[in-house]
């Protein structure tokens, strides 16, 4: 981590604007198209929810606004993220976070995770991310096709860790689509950022096609 030069920074008139508001996030959601990876993940029998999660967390790592954070008040940039998620154990009610290292390759990544929820057991996993700044969350929300979501926001307008959400799939039009949502601060990233996100996931996803 680093902190970045306010004096010099461009975005130092919007960070300090939107700093002072009440709430100063951006929360857009919208339908992104899962059909290749569906596909691809049932011919590899793996998690299309990890695969997702893989996903999201790459493109979000080559947008530099994504790895903007709020620390002490100050901007500050990451080189690196890691991802936390939630995860519902087979036959419970309660979720437990995940949080886990970035691994670029896919089966790797599956292998970790799948190793920590079996550590992690019933451990609700609120310790593994306190304090930290370095993380996107996670959350899948697969019994509603939902329209809009806000997330839990830890303190408003302190916390400025990315937030990424999806609800349940479903089919239109021989594809299968899913709801997603992208929640940021908006004195690190505007709606152009978040617009790249949404072009960017949905040309990796669609790159699952044929592997």
């Amino acid at each position: 981590m680093r902190y970045i030069d306010l004096d010099s920074w461009n975005r130092r008139e919007y960070f300090t604007t939107y700093l002072g508001r009440d709430f100063p996030y951006i929360n857009i959601g919208a339908t992104i198209d899962i059909t290749e990876m569906v596909s691809f993940c049932k011919k590899n029998d793996l998690s299309s929810y990890f695969t997702l999660i893989h996903t999201a967390h790459r493109v979000a790592g080559a947008i530099e606004n994504f790895r903007y954070r709020l620390v002490d008040g100050k901007p500050a940039i990451f080189d690196e993220m890691g991802p936390t998620f939630t995860y519902l154990p087979e036959g419970r009610e309660l979720f437990i976070n995940v949080t886990i290292p970035f691994a670029d390759g896919l089966e790797e990544f599956h292998r970790s995770a799948r190793e920590e929820i079996a550590r992690q057991g019933t451990d609700p996993g609120f310790a593994a991310y306190r304090g930290r700044y370095d993380l996107v969350f996670y959350s899948g929300i697969p019994w509603i096709q939902y329209t809009h979501l806000i997330r839990t926001i830890g303190t408003l307008g302190v916390d400025s860790c990315p937030k990424l959400s999806w609800g349940k799939y479903y089919e239109q039009g021989g594809r299968t689509l899913v709801p997603f949502s992208v929640q940021v601060h908006h004195g690190l990233m505007d709606g152009y950022h978040v617009g790249r996100y949404y072009e960017t996931i949905q040309a990796s996803l669609d790159e699952f096609r044929g592997r």
